[in-house]
């Protein structure tokens, strides 16, 4: 009996983490099926939103790793914009190798956000005064880096390399899996959750808030980093000005919100990839619909983020109606059967 519930209990969790890309699927399959458009649910379309999900996850991580610590940062778009820059320029200078992209990108994406941890720590500026401060430091380098020309490796066939399926999936599967290992793994990753729960109390208890922050700021760097990685690898990137790398990262934000709230009923960590996936099957029934940029992208996208956030805001009161909906069928039942 116990085994048979731990089960039910299992496929209940489950069912709800999935239903959320399964719900978004479905109606875009109709949505573009009404309009005429019968390659949604193919198997290229289904390859193009696993590969597209892949950079919003890893940058999702990014995000919800600070954002689950207390700490609203907006420089993890500068740090992963010129890490790109860096790391691809001195590997274009250097022959063009994926791995010594991957490598740069890595070292360069934790030398930055350590420097942002130390600004953070020595200053005492609250955090997002700070990092906004940063952001635009950063921004500027990358004009006076490399002769303004920002980066372009996509004649580099070499450096496209984790921009692509399948490979696209290792720097995926690393920030997964340093993401799961300090958050549950590791002795500063559970300090973080009684710091952000109450940093008063988390102090007094001896946990040290310094460290912790460079160590998260450090695991943090990683993220971005191999978000780098696969961003510079799929994209041309400018340089950059007036906070516009926030809204890069931003951009990637919903996910990490939706994933929040379908983690409560299993992992965070599956919470995030599974939004991320919904996510990139609305943005590509959009692109079927021809609605997938400019002006109409963002309504729907706002709208989508209204009705979800009231829906997640009103779970408990509808979980409440239906459990009384039921309750008072099966009294019905059991009065009939009397």
């Amino acid at each position: 009996m116990i085994m048979k519930d731990k089960i039910l209990e299992v496929l209940k969790r489950t069912g709800l983490t999935l239903a959320f890309p399964a719900f978004i699927f479905v109606v875009m399959l109709i949505l573009t099926l009404a309009n005429g458009v019968t390659y949604y649910a193919s198997l290229s379309t289904l390859k193009q939103v696993i590969t597209d999900a892949s950079l919003t996850t890893v940058i999702a991580l990014a995000i919800y790793l600070q954002f689950k610590n207390g700490r609203f940062d907006f420089s993890g778009g500068a740090t992963m914009i010129l890490s790109a820059i860096i790391a691809g320029n001195i590997t274009l200078q250097s022959g063009g190798s994926p791995v010594l992209f991957m490598a740069l990108a890595l070292a360069v994406g934790v030398l930055l956000s350590i420097l942002t941890a130390l600004a953070y720590i020595i200053t005492k500026v609250p955090v997002i005064i700070c990092t906004i401060a940063l952001t635009l430091v950063y921004e500027s380098l990358t004009y006076l880096l490399f002769d303004a020309e920002g980066l372009n490796v996509i004649s580099s066939s070499g450096m496209v390399l984790f921009g692509r399926s399948p490979y696209i999936f290792i720097p995926l599967l690393l920030a997964l899996a340093v993401f799961v290992f300090f958050t549950y793994f590791t002795s500063e990753g559970r300090r973080a959750k009684l710091l952000s729960g109450n940093q008063k109390v988390a102090v007094s208890i001896g946990i040290k808030e310094n460290k912790n922050v460079l160590i998260t700021y450090i695991v943090c760097g990683v993220i971005l980093g191999l978000g780098a990685l696969i961003y510079g690898s799929q994209n041309i990137i400018n340089p950059q000005s007036n906070l516009s790398t926030s809204s890069i990262l931003f951009s990637y934000i919903v996910p990490v919100f939706i994933g929040m709230f379908i983690g409560s009923v299993s992992v965070d960590a599956i919470g995030v990839v599974v939004a991320a996936l919904g996510m990139e099957f609305l943005n590509y029934g959009l692109d079927c619909l021809g609605v997938g940029a400019g002006g109409y992208q963002q309504i729907i996208f706002g709208m989508f983020m209204l009705a979800f956030y009231a829906f997640s805001a009103q779970a408990g009161n509808i979980k409440k109606l239906l459990g009384g909906i039921f309750n008072r069928g099966k009294k019905k039942e059991s009065t009939d059967a009397n």
